[in-house]
């Protein structure tokens, strides 16, 4: 049993076709949270509940927290729904097995191992003429390596149903004590779409300014989010992620951008067979994955370091050991 969590709010221009997509990949069953929408959002997963393949949680809480309603989702997955496994997953992202099926792929994981990773890859806005957003978001384009960037690279992972785990904030980590990660395979890319229109973009950061509590607070990317559109505006920020037709030439000649219709083939028709992954594909992702590889390292080393000082502090409050405090 594969099952996806979903936290939500104002979201109707994708919702269903997020819904759709992960259920013709092979979810067999989606746990949501809607956070007070207006706009549809909620009707639409009520629907998909009232067909039995959703469980909706309605949180009215004015503050926004992620991991802890993510957790909470993961954890009635593992303990309420038979899950084997877990996507947790953001409506803007669609999974993409690289080779065989979602179910193939993760029945290949040896037991020992219990989170595999998938690589962002981010589409680029594009001129709005009315029609839905996978007709027209068909550029991807390369990582930015600037952390602040809407385009950072990063894993997103799909873990193993532990009643315990808890889920770290942008669903990046799981953290429990089986959840071992299987490091160094990507048999995931997520097909990833932040910016879709002006009126998503700006209610995306007004709403993260004003509903991120205070012990949360914002992340390096929101907190650069915010400050743009205060200092520039809406209409400047919009400007800024437009790739029009002249940006797009240049980008696809000097390598920045590349043409990709994967989501919007397999929308149009679920059934469609598309191509297996080039070795140049292959090499692309590769190169991706390796601006995130360092800095991953930097944060699993700096993990250790904290624990093991944790641990002597602790130590020394018994009166166990006097070493002095670890730097």
């Amino acid at each position: 049993m594969i099952v996806l969590t979903l936290l939500v709010r104002d979201e109707i221009d994708i919702v269903d076709e997020f819904l759709r997509y992960h259920f013709e990949l092979g979810v067999d069953f989606v746990v949501a949270t809607d956070h007070i929408s207006s706009d549809g959002t909620e009707d639409v997963l009520a629907r998909y509940e009232r067909d039995g393949h959703l469980h909706l949680i309605r949180e009215t809480s004015a503050s926004f927290r992620q991991s802890e309603w993510v957790t909470r989702m993961a954890r009635l997955a593992a303990t309420d729904f038979g899950a084997e496994w877990v996507v947790n997953s953001d409506v803007d992202e669609f999974w993409w097995p690289r080779d065989g099926s979602l179910r193939e792929v993760l029945d290949s994981v040896p037991p020992r191992f219990g989170l595999v990773q998938g690589l962002w890859r981010h589409f680029v806005l594009r001129p709005e003429g009315g029609e839905p957003f996978y007709e027209r978001m068909i550029v991807r384009r390369k990582p930015s390596t600037d952390q602040a960037s809407t385009y950072v690279p990063t894993f997103k992972a799909i873990h193993r149903a532990d009643p315990n785990v808890i889920v770290g904030r942008g669903n990046h980590k799981a953290f429990g004590s089986r959840l071992v990660p299987l490091r160094d395979w990507l048999p995931f890319e997520v097909l990833h779409f932040p910016v879709r229109t002006k009126e998503q973009l700006e209610r995306k950061y007004r709403r993260e300014e004003e509903s991120l509590p205070a012990d949360i607070g914002m992340t390096r990317h929101q907190a650069a989010a915010v400050a743009a559109f205060r200092a520039r505006g809406v209409e400047k920020v919009i400007e800024e992620h437009l790739v029009d037709d002249a940006a797009l030439g240049a980008g696809l000649a000097d390598g920045l951008l590349t043409i990709d219709t994967r989501v919007r083939e397999r929308l149009r028709d679920p059934a469609v067979q598309l191509p297996r992954p080039t070795l140049l594909d292959d090499i692309a992702l590769a190169t991706e994955a390796g601006k995130v590889q360092p800095r991953d390292s930097v944060v699993r080393l700096l993990g250790h370091v904290g624990r093991a000082a944790r641990r002597v502090d602790a130590l020394e409050a018994a009166g166990a050991i006097r070493l002095g405090r670890l730097r």
